[in-house]
């Protein structure tokens, strides 16, 4: 698994703690400055002094107070959350990758009780089903296309799927841009839809003849003419 990041952590949620050190700063602060006037004032009486002296004591120990309190509000800033958001992040993580996991070791079991000539015959199923749902989407286009008109150019081509499952990068979206293919590009769709070698003859004528050929596979009913 990936190193991870620390995680961002909710601006509120660092606000407010920011806010709470800031109200423990002022609450140990505010007496301290009061605590200093009274030490630059006069000394009076060793009453006097001796309430001094314990004021001193009594604020340093609210400061060391203060001191842990603000330490612990970091802690918590620092640890709890952050270590809450990684955990978060690792569930996700773990979540995400569970589904491939289990798929690798369902494959891992099949391959290790499923005898190998049954394995064989699997896999020649799937590619027998493979291919005739290849040939029913053809038919099925076929079908469609065979509605068109030349009238209606616009009118979507239904996809021919090549033998691999796919549809050529330059397979016309329509009646209109079936007509204007040019030579080279209807050479190259019959190549990739294994159609009969073209036939080489005068350009213009070549590129006529083929065309209909690409038609006709395409399911298109009518030709043009030589």
């Amino acid at each position: 698994m990936d190193t991870l990041s620390s995680p961002a952590i909710s601006s509120v949620a660092i606000d407010a703690q920011v806010e709470r050190v800031k109200s423990f700063s002022t609450d140990i602060n505010a007496p301290l400055n009061g605590l200093t006037v009274a030490l630059l004032g006069e000394v009076g009486t060793p009453e006097e002094f001796d309430e001094l002296r314990q004021r001193m004591r009594s604020q340093d120990q609210k400061h060391r107070e203060g001191l842990q309190e603000i330490q612990s509000v970091l802690d918590d800033l620092l640890q709890n959350q952050i270590m809450e958001a990684m955990r978060e992040k690792v569930e996700e993580e773990i979540k995400s990758q569970i589904d491939e996991l289990v798929r690798e070791q369902v494959a891992q079991c099949l391959k290790e009780h499923i005898p190998p000539a049954l394995q064989d015959e699997f896999a020649m199923s799937k590619r027998e089903l493979e291919e005739l749902n290849l040939r029913l989407h053809n038919s099925e286009s076929r079908r469609a296309n065979g509605k068109l008109r030349s009238e209606k150019p616009n009118d979507a081509l239904a996809t021919m799927l090549m033998s691999d499952g796919s549809v050529s990068a330059a397979y016309p979206k329509d009646l209109k841009g079936l007509f204007s293919l040019d030579a080279d590009t209807i050479s190259a769709l019959i190549k990739e839809y294994e159609l009969p070698e073209p036939v080489v003859a005068e350009a213009a004528r070549d590129r006529s003849r083929n065309l209909n050929r690409l038609m006709h596979f395409c399911g298109v009913r009518y030709q043009l003419v030589d």
